[in-house]
């Protein structure tokens, strides 16, 4: 099976099949007249029976269930026909913590893992990974590596240099008070001497609520919703949803292009809807015999789809061949503001310091929340937001921090030290904040000059953090959500192929067959309703109705209904330019599948 072949069966031959029994993939069957005449082959349509001017047309309901529309798509055949649509259909919505977990964990082990150790001065070595290799040469001097350095801090070897607890370092570290400053920072925050000062999941945390939230292109805390035009791709386009817009810089380097595999080789869509279209016999009086597609949906949530999906049941949506493990070779790019960013301290005010009221024009909460400095303070914030303690020293003569004590809030720090000669009073994530700062320009700035520190990290496979078989699962909610909008896409407007009738004959949703007088919502859309007296009369004068737009039993309520009684039934109409006709009716017995109409003008 073609793909141009689907797309035709789809499009074309699916309305076709709904009120008669064919294969959706077979030619239309003939229409013919009431004397076995093909009509499309024969323009004079009718059978002209004795009277003046009087044809007679042979009506038909065919009662076999429709068959069903199957498809079953390879991967070329799936972008043929919903290709054009692709980029609005929503496979999945990929959780973004597995993934940055798994980049953050490649990250921190690019050069090694000597920080793991108690020692003041880690030897790093970036030789030793894929990544590390991909640093810019002296790799030691690289923006990447500068990340490194602060996704590694530890109070084993922090750098402090030039930041507002640097006395406190010189002061422990000069008379070795509580095993120096690597031990009291330890103390103070916590946390082993060897343990990142700002733990992966907290980065993590504060990536995805700083960087991938506030990006307009993410949706429901940070998701990426994965695209049928993505997959199609191999995730290539990713780099269009993920890359720069106005008033944010981007998840991904636009400058290179991601790629992972979803769909592998033996990759099967098998899709089953069942068809909302019936196709009906009905009668132009001016001209003669011709069908009309109606939409008849009595399934929910929604009662207008041409197609019924039901992407939730697996006998009815199936989808196999998608990439055990997907991985994603990507450019994750993180952008330094350009000023640097000082502890707010030594000021009451300073404690009411927040993201959401930030306190002094130079706060780190007033950068952008996706810039680095802001991603790691808010890292720091998740991280030691509900602190407290109280630490002294030499009987509390020598230092003493209290943290969150005496009525000050978590996390709000304290320094003890004789001739107040220590660092001023600030919350934890602040004197974090700073540090992090340093560890990026080295101190004093030695390596980098404020806002030049742009990371961004090439890093091959990645693993997504689904599998195959639950990305597939994944799809069906998604899909369902958009079957409609399928429906729509595949059929088109399917009212475009309907004739042009006054009448047309089918069964109501009682069983009971009637004829229906055309109303507005049986046209194509953007033709005009011309028929100002619709309906069906007892006389030529149209002053006695004998159809009716409520009947009881019948939920609908749009048309003119005219109850099919058996025997001869004789009535008048008047078309859409204003000439008026006689219908005279003959049915075999109440509700038989054929009728016929004699019609002439009056």
């Amino acid at each position: 099976m073609t793909a141009s072949r689907l797309a035709a069966a789809a499009a074309l031959a699916l309305c076709a099949c709904a009120e008669t029994a064919v294969d959706p993939l077979d030619p239309p069957p003939p229409v013919v007249d009431g004397g076995g005449r093909d009509m499309a082959a024969d323009p004079d349509q009718g059978v002209q029976p004795p009277g003046k001017d009087e044809r007679t047309f042979t009506l038909r309901i065919n009662d076999t269930p429709s068959a069903p529309l199957q498809l079953d798509m390879n991967r070329a055949e799936v972008a043929e026909l919903l290709g054009p649509v692709a980029r609005d259909i929503v496979l999945l919505e990929l959780d973004p913590l597995p993934l940055l977990r798994n980049i953050m964990r490649e990250v921190k082990s690019a050069c090694g893992t000597d920080w793991q150790r108690d020692v003041p001065n880690p030897e790093y070595d970036c030789s030793g990974t894929a990544l590390g290799q991909t640093f810019a040469a002296p790799a030691l001097q690289s923006p990447e590596f500068a990340l490194i350095r602060v996704l590694t801090m530890t109070s084993a070897n922090v750098l402090v240099q030039g930041t507002s607890i640097d006395f406190l370092q010189q002061v422990a570290d000069e008379f070795d008070i509580g095993g120096g400053f690597s031990q009291i920072l330890a103390d103070t925050l916590q946390i082993e001497r060897t343990a990142e000062i700002v733990p992966s999941n907290a980065i993590v945390a504060s990536l995805r609520e700083n960087l991938l939230v506030p990006h307009p292109n993410t949706v429901n805390g940070g998701r990426i919703r994965v695209t049928l035009h993505d997959a199609l791709n191999d995730l290539a386009t990713l780099s269009e949803t993920l890359g720069p817009v106005p008033g944010h810089p981007g998840v991904l380097d636009p400058a290179s292009t991601p790629q992972g595999a979803v769909f592998g080789p033996d990759f099967r869509m098998q899709v089953i809807a069942d068809s909302n279209i019936r196709v009906v016999d009905g009668v132009k009086a001016s001209g003669g015999l011709d069908n009309l597609n109606l939409l008849v949906d009595t399934t929910g949530p929604s009662f207008d789809d041409p197609l019924e999906f039901d992407f939730e049941r697996p006998e009815r949506f199936t989808i196999t061949g998608l990439v055990p493990e997907p991985t994603v070779d990507m450019r994750f790019a993180i952008f330094e503001h350009d000023r640097f960013a000082p502890a707010c301290a030594g000021d009451e005010g300073c404690k009411r310091n927040t993201p959401a009221s930030p306190w002094g024009n130079t706060s780190v909460w007033r950068l952008p929340p996706h810039s680095l400095e802001y991603i790691t303070a808010y890292a720091a914030l998740l991280t030691y937001g509900q602190l407290r303690g109280h630490q002294c020293y030499i009987a509390c003569a020598a230092t003493e921090i209290s943290i969150g004590q005496d009525g000050d809030p978590a996390g709000w720090t304290v320094f003890g030290i004789p001739f107040d000669l220590g660092p001023k009073s600030q919350y934890v994530w602040e004197f974090i904040g700073e540090v992090a700062q340093v560890a990026l320009h080295g101190p004093g700035g030695r390596d980098f000059a404020e806002g030049e520190v742009d990371v961004k990290f090439t890093l091959s496979g990645v693993v997504a953090g689904i599998t195959g078989e639950q990305a597939a699962e994944a799809t069906r909610p998604f899909l369902q959500q958009q079957g409609p909008a399928l429906a729509h896409f595949i059929l088109g407007n399917f009212r475009e192929r309907s004739g042009a009738v006054d009448f047309y004959y089918r069964r109501a949703d009682d069983g009971t067959a009637m004829l229906y007088f055309v109303a507005p919502e049986d046209l194509a859309e953007g033709l005009g309703y011309g028929w100002q007296a619709p309906g069906f009369f007892a006389d030529v004068a149209l002053t006695q109705k004998v159809s009716a737009t409520q009947i009881e039993g019948v939920a609908d309520t749009a048309h003119e209904k005219l109850i099919i009684e058996g025997g001869e039934q004789t009535v008048y109409m008047q078309d859409d330019t204003g000439r008026r006709f006689r219908l005279r009716i003959n049915a075999a017995s109440p509700g038989h599948p054929s009728i016929d109409v004699a019609v002439s003008e009056q």
